[in-house]
């Protein structure tokens, strides 16, 4: 096969991917149905998990940094897409529901939240851990490091926890790992806060789940 005609076809085949993909991100959340978006939480218990685990030196994460990740996450979703609910600190407060076993159970609880705001699914950010950059964009003592998950979960019967989308990175040096030099550019070659970070993984949820 001439070489023209080898790419022609490599280039035909990675469309059919990106098409296909792109069907099965809209399949995620179909235009019709209503979305909340609950706001950043930070689990420090095992049963508010959907997923993974708590580490133990945990530290927590202020609220002024949970309202600073809403906005930024709130800003990356597009609303002609689909019709967003957003959730309030006071729509998701209350004590947790329980499974038919009477366990507090992390699912049952956000389904529940979505129904009461009039929603068919949630999306449900969390972070888990995140260290601020101590140091300026040109060096570093420390670098920033972020591990959050994005749930997407159907909240009409059965209950279903659609897909996870899950971010752990910790920003090195290029010398250290040379296969992220596309990451390095793309980052401006400088060292990114902690938020910035995040929002990468946000980028990466907005993606994978069609939104």
């Amino acid at each position: 096969m001439p070489f023209r005609h080898f790419l022609l076809v490599l280039f035909s085949l990675c469309l059919l991917a990106g098409c296909q993909k792109a069907e099965e991100q809209q399949r995620l959340i179909m235009p019709d149905l209503v979305v909340a978006v609950a706001p950043f939480t930070q689990p420090t218990q095992t049963a508010e998990l959907l997923s993974g685990f708590i580490p133990e030196d945990q530290k927590r994460i202020s609220d002024q940094t949970l309202k600073s990740l809403d906005a930024l996450f709130r800003e990356k979703l597009h609303p002609n897409l689909h019709p967003y609910v957003f959730l309030s600190d006071a729509d998701i407060s209350g004590d947790m529901a329980k499974d038919e076993r009477g366990r507090r159970n992390a699912l049952v609880t956000w389904a529940e939240r979505a129904r009461k705001a009039g929603a068919d699914m949630i999306i449900v950010p969390q972070v888990i851990t995140m260290q601020e950059r101590v140091g300026g964009k040109a060096g570093v003592v420390s670098a920033a490091a972020v591990n959050e998950d994005f749930y997407l979960i159907d909240a009409r019967n059965p209950v279903t926890l659609v897909m996870r989308c899950h971010f752990a990175e910790e920003q090195k040096p290029l010398a250290s790992d040379i296969t992220k030099i596309g990451t390095f550019f793309k980052r401006g070659g400088s060292w990114v806060t902690a938020q910035e970070l995040a929002a990468e993984g946000m980028d990466k949820a907005v993606e994978a789940f069609g939104l």
